[in-house]
């Protein structure tokens, strides 16, 4: 196989249950040692366990040496290739979780196995400590039986940390810090199809499963002394990743995501912040109607409430006025303590004095306490901490560029010791926008793991001016692994990676539809991460920064790598208030738009929305030339003179498994379908392998490389884990590059004129990389994807399937969704995509792709109508996916892909928007166009079940005149509105699409 698809979308390492890491430890002396068992108290119940002690048994290749920093003068190193220590005498009072302090040394990230009384064993990756002369401790929670225990550390055939001693101490009991609830605990309610069943791995040797179908579970005596917010760590057990939600009291549920464990016998843990009340709460955990993880237990912390500032987060006051000019219509105030810059619809306050800063919309304070920050390698750098703050004259310079004429400010932060800081700002005359990035320089080369333009640590400090129902925005990094938009609450303490948004987030009202708007504008260097928290329908904290990488959101098992140089620069960031959020995410499109334009339309590749037909959904695997043909045949014969073309033009797209027909079939079957005057379409992913043998020869490289040669490695030249079943190629290997002419020019030669390029997201992953230039994932991306567009040279349709969503400018469509299979369920999960991500249409892509429609999936002749619906208004890439061979296939497809009004609508390829923005991370249900003298209303039921739906046309932004004429485009009938508002009878799984038009 040259490429093959998985839809095994593992997370490829369980979540960390880092709890701890010091770098110093109190040492025990040899002589603390008891004869029992080996162990030392070394406070109140607490036990100490030597690595070194005669009593423990070493195998391999371990043994006991030297060490000055550790307990005793000794240590257990040498853990590699088979190695373990086995502790043979650890003693507990009675059965029950404990905690388990790991003192050991690691100079870089190494992972131990540890089995507790002979269980299979969890994996543990510690975290490295500062060199392999300094001590570091790792807690985790155990199981022991009354009486004694052995626990094994062993490497796993791999490289593990040097192991010093172990610290055992009993968990803390519920109702206090640190309080256990076991999800099978008496008094807990269990419904549908949960039940408590054994589990050796789980505290107490039980857990709660059978979540599924609509099943919860809850947990009724959650006490605690104080109101605040609380760290919930859920131990949980799931062979594959399932989604849960969870609700506190009364407050709004919220789905996680944890990462699978590594099978479904071993126990892994997800923590997240919750709001408890003072007492007694109630936390429910439910399905969904889904499939959810097993539940061992939940433990709760209390977290550090602190906001990092005192106050409010104010700037201070800049004094009095002292002089102003005017540049390019930005006016420059300057004060004793700062200056603001205006340009009249927006304003910048700093303060020199404070080295905070302020952000004003017609008048309004939106954000305050703005300061900048910057880590480099655990050294944290805040402007705001900075010796000096100046504005000098000089700094303030007239600009002219692609968002327009304005002025640029930078503000200089110095102190001793420490690499320069410049905050820089961009104002920009006509715009509702500013754009803000930050520098470090130094006279010597340093090193920042992360920058952050923007943070804001203060109660209250961004208030987007109503709180009628706020919400945060939480955008995916891309579209794998079925992936949601969220809009979260934003009266949520998060510490989760579910909850920071990459690359762009909305802080809006969505009763007011008031919203701040932030988000990156580069996308060369960095991934940008946006982590939030609030109350009170306000953010208490927020943090734009490059530098974010998740094993949940961008699939990363390293963390994102450092920037090195003299001068050191973050992404740059858009900062805008809109009266409507909606206008201010289309704004933030175009203002990217600008700075990196879509992939431009040559060589005759037409530029409206592609139609046609792509092969997997239809066959999958089981690709044929003949099932080809037939395809090309049905198209021609019933569909494309039916209005389901664009101008003409069909495409007949071949996706994974084309290699299932010899070279010769494939150029026969290019002829038939520019024969039957369609265009031909193939597929491929240029940065994955699928096999797993790494001396397999490079198709293309006349055997000077092999796969191994390509793959992506770690710092130590590890092969980074597969991501949904494939390995990562380096895009910056010469191999990678000779493969893609290879296999690329085919394609030309072939005359095939589309390509959808599939699992685009490996070639973005952190990682080392052949050209030492490229220091970090999205730069190889980068380099990787103009690479491509280099050798297509404008020839081909270029569709992104599976990709992040920036950097946008190497395609002229990107799959707003993961694979969407034509059931009724996943065109709700397409349309969330739609409805949080339809911005994307026409400003920073051409087209957003909806993915195939495959009608006989649906269960019925409406779900398959309203997967026709949600493709035509989504931006679009307009395909077809089924056999038609089968007479079901050709009835819908005959009667669902020839409506002309509907194919008419398609063809604008303009993205509808969602009406409200309130629905958590499920769809909306009501969707609006506004196109010229057209106007639009689309409507779901996206149910089983019949629904009668209102839309208040006013709320949804459509003005009506008595003379305007309404039609529903599927039944081509007319409607009526009475007071205002559009009553739909909608029936299971049904749509409607209305076409207001002016007479």
């Amino acid at each position: 196989m040259y490429q093959k698809r998985s839809f095994s979308r593992a997370c490829t390492l369980a979540l960390s249950l880092i709890l701890l890491i010091q770098l110093f430890s109190i040492p025990a002396t040899a002589q603390d040692q008891t004869a029992a068992g080996g162990a030392a108290e070394t406070a109140a119940g607490v036990l100490s366990y030597e690595a070194e002690s005669p009593l423990n048994t070493l195998s391999g290749k371990a043994g006991v040496s030297a060490c000055g920093a550790c307990s005793g003068g000794q240590f257990v190193n040498n853990f590699w290739g088979g190695s373990s220590v086995q502790f043979n005498e650890v003693t507990a009072e009675a059965a029950g979780v404990y905690v388990m302090a790991i003192h050991y040394i690691s100079g870089d990230s190494r992972t131990f196995k540890i089995s507790v009384n002979g269980s299979p064993g969890d994996r543990y990756d510690l975290p490295k400590t500062a060199d392999w002369s300094t001590l570091g401790v790792y807690e985790i929670e155990i199981e022991l039986q009354q009486g004694k225990n052995t626990i094994l550390f062993s490497d796993d055939n791999w490289y593990s940390p040097d192991l010093d001693k172990i610290e055992i101490k009993p968990s803390a009991p519920p109702g206090g810090d640190g309080a256990s609830y076991e999800a099978e605990a008496l008094g807990n309610r269990l419904t549908g199809n949960a039940s408590i069943n054994a589990c050796s791995a789980c505290s107490g040797g039980k857990k709660v499963g059978n979540l599924w179908g609509g099943s919860s579970l809850t947990f009724p005596n959650v006490t605690v002394p104080k109101a605040g917010v609380y760290t919930l760590k859920m131990s949980y057990v799931s062979g594959d990743p399932r989604p849960i939600s969870i609700t506190v009291n009364s407050g709004e549920k919220e789905t996680l995501t944890p990462p699978k464990t590594a099978d479904w016998d071993t126990v892994g843990s997800y923590s997240l912040e919750v709001m408890l009340q003072e007492g007694l709460n109630t936390i429910l955990f439910t399905d969904d109607g889904g499939w959810s993880p097993d539940i061992d237990k939940i433990v709760l912390t209390a977290s550090d409430n602190g906001n990092g500032e005192t106050g409010d987060g104010s700037i201070g006051d800049l004094g009095a006025q002292l002089e102003s000019s005017e540049i390019n219509s930005v006016t420059a105030v300057k004060y004793e303590h700062g200056m603001t810059f205006s340009n009249g619809i927006y304003t910048v306050s700093y303060n020199t004095d404070s080295g905070l800063a302020a952000y004003d919309w017609n008048g309004k304070r939106i954000a305050t306490g703005i300061y900048s920050s910057a880590d480099l390698g655990g050294t944290l750098l805040h402007s705001k901490d900075y010796t000096e703050h100046r504005i000098r004259p000089e700094n303030i310079t007239p600009i002219q560029d692609q968002q327009g004429k304005g002025l640029q400010v930078v503000v200089e932060h110095t102190k001793a010791d420490a690499p320069a800081m410049k905050q820089i700002y961009k104002l920009y005359a006509d715009q509702t926008y500013f754009l803000t990035s930050q520098e470090l320089q130094s006279s010597t080369s340093i090193s920042a793991k992360s920058m952050a333009p923007v943070v804001i640590s203060a109660k209250g400090a961004v208030d987007v001016g109503s709180q009628t129902d706020n919400r945060v925005l939480v955008v995916p990094f891309d579209n794998d692994a079925w992936s949601r938009y969220q809009s979260r609450t934003i009266n949520t303490s998060l510490n989760t990676d579910n909850y920071i948004s990459s690359e762009v987030t909305a802080v809006y009202d969505n009763g007011s539809r008031n919203g701040l708007v932030i988000g990156s504008v580069t996308h060369d260097t960095w991934k940008t991460g946006i982590a939030w928290s609030g109350s009170d329908g306000k953010l208490n904290k927020l943090k734009v920064y490059g530098g974010f990488t998740s094993q949940v959101s961008t699939h990363d098992t390293l963390p994102h790598a450092a920037l090195t140089g003299t001068v050191l620069t973050s992404p740059e960031i858009y900062v805008g208030y809109h009266t409507d959020y909606r206008d201010g995410m289309e704004s933030y499109g175009n203002a990217n738009a600008k700075e990196a334009p879509p992939l431009a339309f040559k060589r005759g590749v037409p530029k409206g929305v592609p139609v046609g037909w792509n092969s997997w959904g239809a066959y999958d695997s089981r690709l044929s030339y003949d099932k080809v043909v037939s395809v090309s045949n049905f198209f021609k014969d019933f569909l494309q003179d039916e209005s389901f073309s664009n101008k003409g033009n069909v495409y007949i797209n071949l996706d994974s498994y084309w290699d299932n027909m010899t070279e010769d079939q494939l150029q026969q079957l290019v002829g038939i379908i520019h024969n039957n005057k369609q265009k031909a379409g193939i597929y491929y992913g240029p940065f994955v392998f699928w096999g797993n043998n790494m001396s397999q020869v490079v198709e293309g490289t006349d055997g000077k490389y092999t796969y191994g040669d390509l793959v992506l490695r770690d710092g130590e030249g590890r092969i980074l884990p597969t991501l949904d079943g494939a390995f990562a190629l380096d895009p910056t290997h010469p191999g990678t590059k000779q493969r893609i002419d290879y296999y690329f020019n085919k394609f030309i030669k072939l005359g095939f004129e589309y390509i959808k390029l599939d699992f685009l997201t490996h070639g973005s992953l952190e990682g080392e990389h052949y050209d030492p230039a490229v220091q970090t994932g999205i730069q190889a991306y980068n380099q990787g994807m103009a690479y491509i567009n280099q050798v297509l040279d404008g020839r081909m349709f270029i569709s992104a399937s599976i990709a992040p969503l920036f950097p946008s400018q190497y395609a002229h469509a990107r799959r707003i969704s993961c694979d969407v299979n034509g059931t009724l369920e996943m065109t709700e999960y397409q349309l969330n995509n739609l409805t949080y991500g339809w911005w994307q249409n026409g400003t920073i892509y051409h087209f957003t792709d909806p993915d195939y429609m495959h009608l006989t999936k649906g269960g019925s002749i409406a779900a398959a109508q309203s997967r026709v619906s949600a493709a035509a208004i989504s931006g679009t890439v307009y395909l077809n996916s089924d056999d038609p061979e089968q007479p079901e296939a050709q009835q819908y497809m005959k009667t669902l892909l020839t409506n002309p009004r509907i194919n008419e609508l398609a063809l604008t390829g303009k993205a509808f928007r969602p009406v409200e923005g309130n629905t958590g991370t499920t769809s909306a249900d009501t969707f609006v166009l506004n196109n010229g003298k057209e106007q639009y209303v689309a409507v779901f039921n996206l149910t089983r079940s019949a629904a009668v739906k209102t839309i208040d046309l006013a709320r949804a932004g459509i003005a009506l005149d008595d003379k305007d004429e309404i039609t529903e485009l599927w039944s081509n009938s007319p409607a009526a509105v009475t007071d205002g508002k559009l009553t739909v009878n909608l029936e299971p799984a049904q749509s409607v699409i209305y076409k207001i038009a002016k007479k």
